[in-house]
């Protein structure tokens, strides 16, 4: 096995339509971030001995004064990166080759057997519950989500919310993730960046869900998701808005809708017991499925001999 740089976007399309995917790997999603926040994009590949394509890994390079960050996973919105394989294969991140005042960091995808990758030796994991798609609703209501879920989901529909999603509710969406973003200081995108992942992508998909209250909007979910794997990607509550169980609802519309269109898995998209308690168990409550999520930090000599004269 050997490791390879490669800008080839149409082979690395071809090698995801055959083999198990992420909506976090297509060229498509990595390429409307590469836009905004003005990367240099790329693969890593890892091929065999015929020299066939076997796994990948996308990577946005950015420039620091003389230094060079590789970030795979959790670069401006993409929560997972690192690599994807069509076998399984131990990762040997001695082996790959960055330059020499560069430093690589990468979030990886979920340790599960289709991504096929495996990590030696990770610097630190973190965690993501999973939902498995390939069970009866039934079985997936009952097993899967808590009691005290179930009861929030009843109440939601009791007090008669209304879920709507696509294109059309966009501007509600927009609104509800500007509100939460500004409210907890977090960067946002433009809305031009989620049209363009409705409008001008065709292997991810982009799906905003919107929770109304007697027609005012009071929670929002933007689900992305592939022919195989589902990503809780944003959720926002309408500030004061009352619990009225809008982001149980939202939650089980969208599971609902991912295993309709075909995904094995519906990914709670990391939780941290912590650092974020509540949301943790908000996430817990619809999935007892923790998988790890290694992550990987390497930094060449030279950069951290250059990254020091540049403080």
């Amino acid at each position: 096995m050997r490791y390879k740089k490669i800008t080839d976007f149409d082979l690395i399309v071809r090698f995801l339509e055959v083999s198990f995917s992420s909506p976090t790997h297509w060229p498509e999603w990595n390429l409307q971030v590469s836009k905004y926040f003005k990367t240099d994009f790329y693969y890593f590949a890892l091929l065999d001995k015929k020299s066939e394509l076997v796994g990948i890994c996308p990577i946005h390079e950015t420039r620091n004064g003389l230094t060079k960050n590789l970030n795979s996973g959790q670069f401006h919105y993409i929560p997972n990166g690192g690599w994807l394989l069509n076998c399984e294969e131990e990762i040997n991140i001695s082996e790959l080759r960055i330059p020499i005042n560069a430093r690589f960091e990468c979030f990886a995808l979920p340790a599960i057997k289709e991504f096929g990758a495996k990590y030696s030796k990770p610097t630190r994991s973190f965690c993501t519950l999973i939902i498995d798609l390939e069970k009866d609703e039934d079985e997936i209501w009952s097993e899967s989500i808590d009691s005290k879920r179930r009861n929030m989901i009843r109440k939601s529909l009791r007090t008669d919310l209304q879920i709507k999603n696509g294109f059309d509710t966009l501007n509600d969406f927009y609104f509800l993730y500007s509100e939460n973003s500004n409210r907890n200081g977090i960067e946002k995108l433009p809305v031009s960046f989620f049209e363009g992942l409705i409008r001008e992508v065709k292997n991810v998909h982009f799906l905003p869900f919107v929770a109304y209250k007697d027609d005012f909007p009071c929670g929002a979910l933007g689900l992305m998701y592939d022919k195989n794997y589902a990503i809780y990607w944003l959720g926002s509550t309408k500030h004061n808005a009352g619990n009225f169980g809008q982001g149980d609802l939202l939650q089980w519309e969208a599971i609902r809708y991912s295993k309709a269109n075909g995904c094995k898995y519906y990914d709670l998209c990391y939780i941290e017991k912590e650092r974020l308690p509540h949301i943790y168990e908000f996430k817990k409550g619809f999935s007892k499925t923790e998988v790890e999520v290694p992550y990987i930090l390497k930094k060449q000599t030279i950069f951290r001999i250059m990254n020091k004269l540049q403080k």
